[in-house]
């Protein structure tokens, strides 16, 4: 039985080594991929590399404003928040590679976002929340100073007063408060990833909150004053930093401090990195930064390295990305040894995000009629599609289309049987949409044109049910087709072969 089991291994090995991905070319391997975005501060081109690479996979067409944080990222519509000096929210579109404000309102003081939504106040002091296609208001009772979105669309307003901090749970855009409960006034507030939970530093302690419901899941003394917190990616521990060379681990299961690492020296900021493995510290003085390890509780290196908002920052491959003179520097997490240099990096913003849309598609995976399975109503199907086509060409439904004699020529694209071929590969087709409606797949195809090209409608069917898909191509290389189907000013996909 062994010698079956290594053959098997070395086959994977040799199969792996065939599929190795070099600098700039696109990730693909299982699961979302780990990019890295750098977005200038002065405003200019933002760019996007594998994690791990110097070689820029994507560049947007479109200056970015000049910026003052990256506000967050929306895996499904590929969507950048980035916040302007201006106190607007852009977003940057990783597909399209466009960059589009986010309504008109400006925002003061420090914004939060969830996905693609930002959350902010005005100078009138009324919630706002900025959306790609619309913008709500919120007027809290007694005002607010702090908003916390949470992953299920929900978003707790805190108001502190009299002693006293008010935390509201509503879920925009209904302006209906659901939930409320008061705490002793709170001083910093950190939510887990998951959103599950609420940490609370108060005068005399700690105090956690569950989300849904707002009861209280554990309170804990602290007699130290706290100066950071941080909690692990699926909350069940939590890092918290006083004035004194240690690090207090609270176990949110056992609901007690299970145990201390000590540090060289206090630390006044703390970050998790997102798979887990390490918490990163920064020293009370000179600008060094300690690598904790979350699985062994002990401090495994001290780089040094300046600290912002967005820097340092842990890669999936064990390197820390920081701040080196006028560079960003990927070093190693433990040895601190130099794996990489970004030149001029430190005049940029960066932020690491997950998302395997810059993937090439192979033929058989691209299935855009699964869409159907999540819209019921076809009329609903109609009213998105259309709105996407007025963006860009106006109202589809606005200019009505006489019927034509039986015999009579028509320039509109018709349906059409799919082509036979017996080999499509290095072919590439544009997608823009799947609709059950002949008539609006060939009204939406008459109405794309791109560099001379027009769409055109292909007819297929769906478990018995007849379908109509809006495509343009084919195309010798998938360059072309992304040129095309970017110039289109219209979501798109791209699959190789021909539908």
């Amino acid at each position: 039985m062994r010698t079956p089991a290594l053959l098997l291994a070395l086959l994977l090995l040799a199969a792996c080594a065939d599929e190795a991905v070099v600098g700039g070319t696109p990730p693909s391997g299982a699961g979302p991929d780990a990019v890295l975005l750098r977005v200038p501060v002065a405003g200019g081109i933002a760019y996007a590399y594998r994690a791990g690479s110097d070689s820029a996979l994507w560049q947007s067409r479109q200056p970015v404003p000049r910026a003052q944080a990256l506000l967050g990222f929306d895996e499904f519509a590929g969507l950048v928040l980035v916040q302007g000096v201006d106190d607007r929210v852009y977003g940057v579109d990783l597909r399209l590679g466009s960059v589009t404000p986010h309504g008109t309102e400006r925002l003061r003081g420090t914004l939060t976002a969830e996905g693609g939504t930002a959350y902010g106040f005005d100078a009138a002091g009324r919630v706002l929340r900025l959306t790609p296609v619309a913008t709500w208001s919120w007027t809290p009772p007694g005002g607010a100073d702090e908003l916390v979105p949470s992953p299920d669309g929900s978003l707790l307003v805190l108001t502190s007063a009299k002693g006293r901090t008010v935390v509201r749970r509503m879920i925009p855009p209904e302006p209906r408060v659901l939930d409320s409960t008061s705490l002793p006034t709170t001083h910093r507030v950190l939510r887990t990833e998951i959103g599950d939970r609420l940490w609370f530093d108060t005068d005399s302690g700690l105090i956690a909150l569950r989300t849904r419901e707002l009861s209280r899941a554990l309170t804990m003394r602290v007699r130290d004053s706290v100066v950071a917190l941080a909690a692990t990616p699926s909350g069940d521990r939590l890092y918290v930093a006083t004035g004194r060379a240690r690090l207090r681990v609270i176990d949110r299961f056992a609901e007690s401090e299970q145990r201390a690492i000590e540090l060289p020296q206090p630390v006044t900021a703390l970050r998790v990195d997102p798979d887990g493995r390490y918490v990163l510290a920064r020293a009370e003085t000179g600008d060094s930064v300690f690598v904790i390890s979350i699985g062994t509780a002990r401090v495994v290196a001290s780089l040094p390295g300046k600290w912002r908002d967005d820097l340092p920052l842990v890669t999936p491959d064990g390197g820390v990305l920081m701040v080196r003179g006028r560079d960003a520097v990927l070093v190693d997490a433990e040895s601190g040894r130099d794996r990489m240099r970004y030149t001029g990096g430190a005049s940029d913003l960066w932020h690491l995000v997950r998302w395997n849309g810059f993937r090439p598609r192979a033929a058989g995976l691209d299935r855009p009629v699964q869409f159907e399975q999540f819209v019921v109503d076809q009329a609903a199907t109609d009213s998105a599609l259309a709105a996407l086509m007025a963006a860009r060409y106006g109202d589809i439904s606005s200019t009505p289309r006489a019927d034509a004699p039986p015999d009579a020529p028509t320039d509109a694209p018709r349906a059409e049987p799919a082509p036979e071929r017996t080999d499509t590969r290095g072919t590439w087709t544009v997608s823009f949409a799947t609709l059950l409606v002949e008539d609006r797949a060939t009204e939406m195809a008459a109405r794309i044109r791109v560099d001379g090209r027009s769409a055109r409608v292909v007819s297929a069917t769906r478990e018995g049910v007849p379908i109509w898909r809006v495509v343009l191509g084919p195309f010798s290389t998938r360059d072309d087709a992304e040129r095309a189907g970017m110039n289109s000013k219209l979501p798109y996909w791209v699959f190789e072969g021909v539908p």
